[in-house]
């Protein structure tokens, strides 16, 4: 479906990827949901909040999941990147879960710190808990996530500070727990730098590594906490013996704290992950190059480097219908909506776009009977563009009498 002031006269370059039915949708973003998972691991109840996109209970397609520490800080400021990101065709949407934390210090440590207090006490009495902590998440929550909701294999760890520290500690210990990791300001000089230490060996005894990572800081450096020299040693380690397979990028931003740097360094966190998502585009018209034949091959490629089957967003078929129909190549407009209609049966929208690529190839009965499919499965789903289907019927059986009239006039 496209309005009719811009059928045809749209601008391919602003237009492209955006969804009619985007600016239809309820503008509240999903909120999260609440769980209480017991962990006898932990010996505690856990807090777990899940964040599913908008629809997610209309769709049928598994996910790819991120995993973040500190969730309830900071899981609606990286859903709406998602948010952002996905409506922008940069990314697939996610199922974020957001662990909320109960003895910080102790979970995302991975190893115990004798550091001492001015007045000789332990300064981190319950540090060292990090592998503890993993154990839950992989064989309590992981297992819990992936009976309740839709995924797939592929999963991002996040995390900031302590979190950070620990991201990099399960791609150096447990690299095929996740298959993209975010490493926000890690907390590298943790315990004298070891893990630091066990990263640089890691590397240097690691020929290959299929997986994706991206570390950041901010301007947060002091005498007693040198996340300067850790993280610029970090990334002189990466540079000098990067695996065969190993994406990793970084960014070191110094008008950001400790705290501001999150929003930026998740967004190119993001961004790094997915890198090539979008599909190419032609200079001349921003359409996808290569028509169909180079979006199947493109979607093709990102499922075999992802491990999942990718389909082709409903959205990106149908704009490119509509530039066909723009084009006046009717019949290649004709087979994309059909097309849609084969990979989305249960939405209104591709029989709606349907009929009317039959609409403006003079074929009304095929299209009346497009829309009014429209309208049928619209009506069960609840689709907030029924009232537009409606109209649009109303439109064609206009034109089919118009039809009819004209040919009778000329008998």
């Amino acid at each position: 479906m496209k309005t009719n002031s811009c059928r045809f006269a749209f601008l391919a370059l602003t237009l492209w990827g955006l969804s009619t039915a985007v600016a239809a949708q309820d503008m509240a973003p999903p909120a999260p949901q609440k769980i209480i998972l017991h962990s006898s691991i932990l010996n505690e109840d856990r807090i777990i909040w899940v964040r599913t996109p908008r629809n997610y209970d209309q769709g049928k397609d598994p996910l790819p999941v991120l995993y973040l520490t500190d969730g309830p800080a900071q899981i609606n400021e990286i859903g709406g990147t998602i948010d952002f990101l996905v409506q922008n065709n940069r990314m697939p949407p996610l199922i974020v879960v957001g662990i909320a934390n109960t003895d910080r210090t102790r979970d995302l440590t991975p190893s115990h710190s004798d550091a001492k207090n001015p007045d000789g006490t332990a300064a981190n009495p319950t540090s060292g808990g990090g592998d503890r902590f993993l154990d839950f998440i992989q064989n309590e929550l992981m297992p819990e996530i992936e009976k309740r909701y839709r995924t797939v294999p592929y999963k991002i760890f996040t995390g900031h500070s302590l979190g950070g520290l620990m991201a990099i500690h399960i791609l150096i210990t447990r690299p095929d727990m996740f298959q993209a990791y975010i490493a926000v300001s890690p907390s590298l000089w943790w315990n004298d730098q070891r893990t630091l230490r066990q990263a640089q060996d890691f590397f240097a005894t690691h020929a290959e590594l299929n997986k994706t990572l991206f570390v950041s800081l901010g301007d947060e450096d002091n005498s007693q906490v040198p996340m300067r020299a850790s993280f610029e040693e970090f990334q002189k380690t990466l540079t000098e013996k990067t695996p065969k397979g190993f994406q990793w990028d970084s960014a070191h931003y110094l008008d950001e704290d400790h705290g501001s740097t999150v929003l930026r360094a998740h967004y190119a966190g993001l961004r790094a992950v997915f890198a090539g998502w979008q599909m190419p585009r032609d200079p001349g018209n921003g359409m996808p190059a290569g028509g169909i034949e180079g979006l199947e091959k493109h979607y093709r490629e990102l499922s075999a480097r992802y491990g999942y089957q990718i389909p082709l967003p409903e959205n990106t078929l149908n704009n490119l219908g509509y530039q066909l129909m723009g084009e006046k190549k009717l019949d290649q407009a004709i087979a994309i909506f059909q097309r849609n209609v084969e990979l989305y049966p249960g939405s209104a929208n591709v029989y709606d776009s349907l009929g009317e690529g039959y609409e403006n190839a003079g074929k009304f009965d095929l299209a009346t009977q497009r829309v009014q499919k429209a309208i049928e499965i619209g009506t069960k789903i609840g689709d907030p563009n029924l009232e537009l289907y409606k109209q649009h019927l109303m439109r064609v059986t206009a034109e089919a009498s118009a039809a009819v009239e004209k040919a009778a006039a000329h008998k």
